[in-house]
């Protein structure tokens, strides 16, 4: 078996914990990650992107209608292994909570998701070795947490929104992304 095969991660976790309160009232009655986009809801596309690319082990964060959620996933409970960790507390935390909780059902190499992203299978395919982190440059409409790299594309700094964290660095040095 060559080494990156041997290597490859087949685990993910799965973000899905969130109220979705901004897609309401789409999210009445089912967590953002069911919504379907062409008919066909976010957290299939997710799961059928994970499956194509040899993923066996799926580790999801349920919250809000943690309920549904499962009686979605039970489709794929014969060719998956499916564990659930609950965030009791999901109305007033977030996804890091979240991936706090499933700190415990985590001992290998894994791919982070968040369950209510829609994006390109081939996108993945960066990531399926250890030791890997997608980013995105930050535009005007996002908000959240941001990452900042030097040059060399490492990671120094996670920050919620200002650029407190960059006050440190000279310019040359980093990157906000």
């Amino acid at each position: 078996m060559e080494s990156s095969e041997a290597n490859r991660v087949t685990t993910a976790v799965l973000l899905a914990a969130g109220t979705g309160s901004r897609l309401q009232p789409l999210t009445n009655d089912a967590p953002k990650c069911l919504t379907e986009v062409n008919g066909i809801a976010i957290l299939e596309r997710l799961v059928g992107c994970l499956r194509s690319n040899g993923f066996t082990r799926l580790v999801v964060v349920v919250g809000y209608l943690d309920c549904r959620v499962r009686e979605f996933l039970e489709q794929w409970k014969d060719d998956l292994t499916i564990e659930y960790v609950i965030n009791p507390r999901y109305a007033s935390t977030n996804n890091l909570y979240s991936l706090w909780l499933a700190r415990t059902n985590i001992n290998r190499p894994f791919l982070l998701v968040e369950s209510d992203v829609v994006f390109d299978e081939a996108l993945l395919e960066g990531m399926l070795q250890p030791d890997k982190i997608a980013t995105s440059r930050m535009e005007d409409w996002m908000h959240g947490t941001t990452v900042s790299i030097d040059l060399f594309g490492r990671v120094f700094a996670f920050q919620a929104g200002a650029d407190d964290a960059l006050a440190g660095f000279p310019p040359q040095d980093r990157q906000h992304v």
